[in-house]
């Protein structure tokens, strides 16, 4: 284990295009929206794969996306990826203490429906 306490990393995922806040609240059973839950965050947690084994004390999510949703129907790739984070005991958890930071920013020149999801750890630890 190497431990990196005053150390920064970003790690940066290509994501899908995530449900829409609207469409994933908008009456839909339960079952529905867990399963559409549950189908993204398995490709964060693949994608997170990818890296070697880390922890972070704390992190923050940077979102840059071309879709036509409006930013705030962008957030389920925040959340989808702070749960993946924490399931995979990558961090803490999402509260405040933890998960310091969020944007979301629309960018009209990348690829449509393009999700690029900025981790940013701090005070990370390399597991072996």
């Amino acid at each position: 284990m190497q431990v990196h306490p005053s150390e920064t990393v970003d790690i940066v995922l290509s994501l899908p295009k995530p449900p829409s806040l609207n469409e994933y609240y908008a009456g839909r059973h339960f079952a529905i929206r867990k399963k559409q839950g549950d189908k993204y965050k398995k490709f964060v947690k693949d994608e997170l794969e990818k890296y070697d084994r880390f922890f972070a004390k704390s992190f923050e999510i940077h979102i840059t996306y071309c879709s036509r949703y409006d930013c705030d129907n962008s957030i389920l790739a925040s959340k989808f990826t702070a749960d993946a984070l924490v399931s995979l005991g990558l961090v803490t958890d999402d509260s405040p203490k933890y998960f310091r930071s969020l944007s979301i920013r629309y960018d009209p020149f990348l690829p449509k429906d393009y999700y690029e999801v900025r981790i940013v750890l701090i005070d990370v630890v390399w597991m072996r």
